[in-house]
């Protein structure tokens, strides 16, 4: 079944930020799932964002969203 999509409402410095190519599979991804720790999976977010010289938080947000997965979209 496919997920919903929810549009966000991101500010237009978010929307025109643009991304570096980071490959899909380097993305950590986050599942909702109650036997995960979701603060570990933000270390893992913030390690990825800054191993990329990303240097504003539009950046971050933009690139968020992919890394949520199923219940936690």
């Amino acid at each position: 079944m496919a997920q919903p999509t929810f549009p966000l409402p991101l500010p237009s410095l978010v929307t025109n930020a643009n991304l570096k190519n980071i490959p899909p599979t380097a993305l950590p991804k986050f599942y909702g799932l109650a036997t995960k720790d979701p603060n570990n999976f933000l270390f893992e977010f913030d390690k990825l964002y800054h191993k990329f010289d990303y240097n504003i938080n539009a950046h971050k947000l933009k690139l968020f969203p992919a890394t949520l997965k199923e219940s936690a979209l």
